[in-house]
């Protein structure tokens, strides 16, 4: 198995109790006086990862219980070990108690200013329930790069929670200040980052704004751009978006997301997205997260918005249905919609993606029945993707004549 050293400043807190001073390991690296960028080593994707976590007794129900809040951990990635982590499950349709497979968030400085791993301030463990291929994220996030859009980057892992092994995980970046200096260049990420599943219909009032309370901030940004969609006539719909809204950046995003069938997203039920409220341009921008249920269709029309891969019940992206009613706009969404199937949807890219994420989850074994039944449904799963990548660019092609 290939293992590489931690390149970056790695923080580890004092172990045992509460805090401590905090020990800053000096940068490595090949090429002396370089910094590699944040999250190298966790998001190799060439390493099996190993991740231990460990909370103490007293911890245990409210981690269980409580997704709101962290509780203190330590974890290990690779034998990099950081204590005083904080923790708490995530997912929703995806969570799980901790007696089965859950997902987890956890922020290396929650309870240590300045603490890090692998230079990364936060790290999410998706447990996969969804996707037994392990997959989805993997070659969606890539399709997202290639169309120029930022988005997560991935690798997998075994984690061990508490002495018991829970399987193979998705690592993911998660999107914090950190990713969007990085993505945007703003200096900090110091702008409103609002968090779905919400849509303009439900008020600007309704949606999760993050750090609202303890920065002050305010909704003023969201509430313009909810009258925009809602009231805004189409006559003057364009011109009032582009004051508020990347409009480019998010009908590439819209385009990615029907071309690779992500039923998940924004477009088809308003799920698993950031509106990110960019400081140095003064619009929103729009980021996918999330990305971690299959819907291998390859035959799914990227222009009927109105499939309802979830019922009726759930409509699709307000903002979308908009761009699709004024002709200019949906003249641009075609057009980046057979952009992004032609050069984003590259399937030499993607299946070599696949063949590396099947090289390492068996570059090594583990003798416990969850890493042995989550590797005999990556095995029994693999070619479901495979498949998909290869029919999804014959049928685009055909469609779009490409």
């Amino acid at each position: 198995m290939r293992r590489r050293g931690f390149a970056l400043i790695v923080i580890a807190a004092a172990c045992g109790g509460g805090g401590g001073t905090p020990t800053v390991d000096a940068p490595g690296g090949d090429d002396a006086g370089t910094t590699p960028p944040a999250g190298l080593h966790v998001f190799d994707p060439e390493i099996l990862h190993d991740v231990v976590i460990t909370v103490a007794a007293g911890d245990l129900d409210a981690l269980d219980t409580d997704t709101t809040s962290r509780v203190p951990c330590t974890i290990s990635y690779d034998g990099e070990t950081v204590a005083m982590a904080g923790i708490k499950k995530k997912g929703q349709t995806s969570q799980r108690p901790l007696s089965g497979k859950p997902g987890f968030s956890i922020k290396l400085n929650e309870f240590v200013s300045g603490q890090k791993l692998d230079g990364l301030k936060k790290l999410l463990l998706d447990n996969a329930v969804q996707d037994p291929s392990f997959l989805t994220g993997h070659i969606g996030y890539e399709v997202y790069r290639r169309a120029g859009m930022p988005a997560p980057r991935t690798a997998h892992a075994v984690v061990t929670f508490n002495g018991a092994v829970k399987g193979i995980y998705v690592v993911e970046e998660a999107t914090t200040t950190q990713f969007l200096e990085a993505a945007y260049g703003d200096g900090n990420g110091s702008g409103n980052l609002y968090e779905g599943p919400w849509d303009f219909r439900q008020g600007a009032a309704a949606m999760e704004l993050k750090d609202e309370v303890e920065e002050m901030r305010s909704r003023a940004d969201l509430e313009a751009l909810t009258t925009i969609v809602l009231d805004e006539p189409d006559a003057t719909f364009a011109t009032a978006l582009a004051g508020r809204m990347n409009v480019d950046e998010f009908i590439t995003n819209y385009a990615v997301e029907v071309v690779a069938a992500h039923w998940d997203s924004y477009a088809y039920a308003a799920w698993n997205y950031y509106f990110y409220d960019l400081p140095t341009d003064g619009r929103f921008v729009i980021l996918a997260h999330g990305v971690n249920w299959p819907y291998w269709v390859s035959d799914l029309d990227p222009f009927d918005l109105y499939v309802y891969p979830w019922g009726p019940e759930t409509p699709p992206g307000q903002l979308c249905e908009r761009i699709r009613g004024v002709p200019a706009l949906d003249a641009a969404f075609h057009a980046e919609v057979a952009r992004v199937a032609d050069v984003a949807w590259d399937t030499a890219v993607l299946d070599a993606r696949i063949a590396q994420v099947t090289q390492t989850l068996h570059s090594r074994t583990v003798d416990d029945p969850a890493f042995t039944d989550d590797l005999a449904g990556f095995d029994a799963h693999v070619g479901d993707a495979s498949a998909f990548v290869a029919d999804r660019k014959a049928y685009l092609r055909q469609l779009l004549g490409l």
